[in-house]
């Protein structure tokens, strides 16, 4: 799946885009421990332990390139989507200690991934 593709629904690049993150983390020694995890009304992209800590990472995603015609994956986490991850973190169920933050951008010159750590 090549999710450069403009016939890819935007559920398909955001699985190839957490697809992407979870082996990015696991590339670096980092411990996925759940994906795509309900939690009451809302789901975590990735639970992960990262350097000894529970993490939950949010994923955001965009096909175009980096250019001011296409929107940045950093503005789809607004200050609204940070409370409601920091939220769905603090659950009894899941107990992170962080909220990380992980953007890809899917372009015809390739992918870009960026990872920002405690980003919530």
């Amino acid at each position: 799946m090549d999710p450069r593709r403009d016939h890819l629904s935007r559920r398909d690049v955001g699985r190839a885009a957490e697809a992407l993150a979870a082996r990015f983390l696991e590339s670096r020694g980092h411990l996925v421990l759940a994906r795509n995890l309900r939690v009451g009304r809302g789901e975590i992209d990735i639970l992960a332990e990262i350097d000894g800590e529970r993490a939950v990472v949010e994923v955001r995603s965009r096909r175009g390139a980096p250019d001011a015609r296409s929107p940045d994956p950093l503005e789809a986490f607004d200050a609204a989507k940070a409370r409601q991850v920091r939220k769905l973190a603090g659950s009894p169920t899941v107990r992170a200690s962080r909220v990380d933050l992980i953007t890809v951008r899917f372009h015809r010159a390739g992918v870009d991934l960026l990872w920002l750590p405690c980003a919530g």
